[in-house]
């Protein structure tokens, strides 16, 4: 998909068409929870599931996830051409994906299901808790997080 729309301002045209078409790919080609995709804003970071009018407004506000470039979680395949040494080196900045491990290992029972209905309370519960153990306790924290006291 291009993506050359994405370095545009988040108000200017060429930035809202292009974020139509990313919507449009993500529901179509990439694996929506009902009427929900993760939100790959700034904020939300991949870990919160939202309808397309809140991942809108979002990548509007804030925009996309510093390092998010190969959009794996909408829909985009890994190309062998896109992997390199570099990616395998792990920063302290590096985020675990933990979302995309969980689907990729429970993918066939969502799909089994028809993979309609979005996430149940208990899996809301169990998202909710991974986004807190991601949240930092305040800024600059490296070492503990919301979970580490709310929990």
């Amino acid at each position: 998909m291009e993506k050359e729309w994405a370095k545009f301002p988040r108000f200017s045209r060429e930035y809202i068409d292009g974020l139509e078409s990313f919507l449009d790919f993500a529901y179509t080609r990439g694996r929506p929870q009902g009427r929900e995709i993760l939100c790959p804003c700034a904020d939300c970071r991949n870990c919160v599931w939202a309808r397309r009018h809140v991942v809108y407004d979002h990548l509007i506000a804030t925009g996309f996830l510093k390092g998010y470039k190969v959009w794996i979680h909408h829909g985009e395949e890994i190309s062998s051409t896109t992997k390199s040494d570099d990616d395998m080196i792990d920063n302290e900045d590096s985020q675990d994906d933990i979302y995309g491990l969980l689907y990729n290992t429970h993918r066939n029972v969502v799909e089994a299901k028809g993979g309609k209905e979005g996430p149940n309370d208990e899996a809301r519960k169990f998202y909710h808790l991974i986004n807190d153990a991601n949240q930092e306790l305040y800024p600059g924290t490296i070492l503990h997080s919301l979970i580490s006291y709310n929990y």
